[in-house]
């Protein structure tokens, strides 16, 4: 399941983009002037076209290094600004034509850094741009008038009154798009996870209402756990990942009544992994992905995946693991006999301290309310 990143990569494409445009209006500004020079409409010494060639193909090179031969894992905003401000000192330093305004540039590479959103890198390379900026102009103060410095000056005020601005209206553009597209996410994610219902509930005949149930019972068990901050969409979405997590399972599994064998065993194990297989390592699901990695772990280090114990295992994955004992328990098997509530509820109670941790436990015992003998089929208006 491919998540929406839509800012994700925001960053790296404004670099990209910078770089690749440099390299085109340089390019641009080299094909013009050798045009310009063969139709004799401009006089100048080959050694600057040629110069400016050279200009070009350094900045398509930077181009390619950065598009193509920067990993992922290593990259970071401040080598794209680095690169930046390199390759345009390289430009004003290599000036074959000599113009002073060339530095200039240095007043809007902080502009361009603003759009990336990131007041650190802004503080630290646009301080560098202002302060090359300066260096130039300190450089040739000899032919500056008090008004052209004056007017450098304010020019390089204004510019660092917009790229802070920009700045801070970029991040807060921002926050408010990773926002959208968390939720955007969240319901492509039950969506997605709700289309599969049916195909499940064919093929293991356990009534979806099983997804209802465990949500209501999450929830109140959640309710002894206030600091826990559980949101109702993720409680949902955990339903609905374990109950279709068996999509994964051979049909035959659902009706053999003879023990699992060791391979058919591990394959029941892989359901613990099906949110970071649909999810990955998307941070607004995380909560719920690991809920489902862990709630087979058992407080005594006697569960699997990874064999966790006591407080290395979230709540949210105890709780999971108590209700779906529970469910288990009360619905009816072909291999074993139904259990009914009162039996499920002592069984699991015993298991205090061992399987489950204490809190949690009682946090079922309150939230359960066995009041009589009750099959499974009254379940619902029981747990919620």
């Amino acid at each position: 399941m491919r998540l929406q990143k839509r800012n994700r990569n925001l960053s790296r494409y404004l670099a990209d983009a910078m770089f690749f445009w440099i390299a085109v209006l340089i390019t641009v500004e080299a094909v013009l002037a050798a045009v310009l020079h063969a139709f004799g409409n401009v006089f100048a010494e080959w050694t600057g076209i040629a110069g400016l060639g050279v200009c070009s193909a350094v900045s398509w090179t930077v181009y390619v290094l950065h598009k193509r031969y920067i990993l992922s894992e290593v990259y970071t905003l401040h080598t794209s600004a680095f690169l930046g401000v390199s390759l345009l000192m390289f430009v004003c330093l290599y000036n074959t034509h000599q113009y002073p305004q060339v530095w200039t540039v240095f007043l809007l590479y902080p502009v361009y850094l603003c759009f990336w959103g990131d007041r650190v890198l802004l503080l630290c390379w646009g301080g560098v741009s202002y302060m090359l900026f300066l260096l130039s102009m300190l450089l040739g103060m000899d032919n500056l008038s008090g008004m052209s410095l004056l007017h450098l000056l304010s020019i390089m005020g204004g510019s660092m009154v917009c790229a802070w601005m920009g700045c801070i209206a970029m991040q807060k553009a921002g926050a408010e798009a990773r926002q959208v597209t968390k939720e955007e996410n969240r319901e492509y994610a039950i969506h997605m996870l709700n289309t599969l219902v049916p195909i499940v509930e064919r093929k293991t005949q356990i009534s979806s209402r099983e997804i209802e149930q465990m949500s209501r019972l999450i929830k109140r068990m959640l309710r002894e756990f206030p600091e826990e901050n559980v949101l109702d969409w993720e409680v949902k979405l955990l339903a609905l990942l374990h109950y279709v997590s068996r999509i994964k399972w051979p049909d035959y599994v659902f009706e053999s009544e003879e023990k699992l064998t060791t391979f058919e065993y591990q394959m029941i194990q892989e359901h613990c992994q099906f949110g970071r297989e649909l999810f990955g390592d998307e941070p607004a699901l995380a909560r719920v992905v690991r809920a489902m990695q862990e709630h087979h772990e058992r407080c005594d280090g006697s569960g699997y995946p990874k064999k966790l114990k006591g407080e290395n295992i979230c709540l949210l994955a105890q709780i999971l693991g108590i209700v779906e004992c529970f469910l288990a328990m009360t619905t009816t098997r072909v291999y074993r006999q139904t259990f009914t509530m009162e039996e499920a509820y002592l069984e699991i109670s015993q298991m205090a301290g061992s399987v489950y941790d204490e809190r949690v436990v009682r946090a079922f015992e309150k939230s359960v309310q066995i009041l009589s003998p009750t099959k499974v089929s009254h379940v619902p208006p029981r747990v919620g």
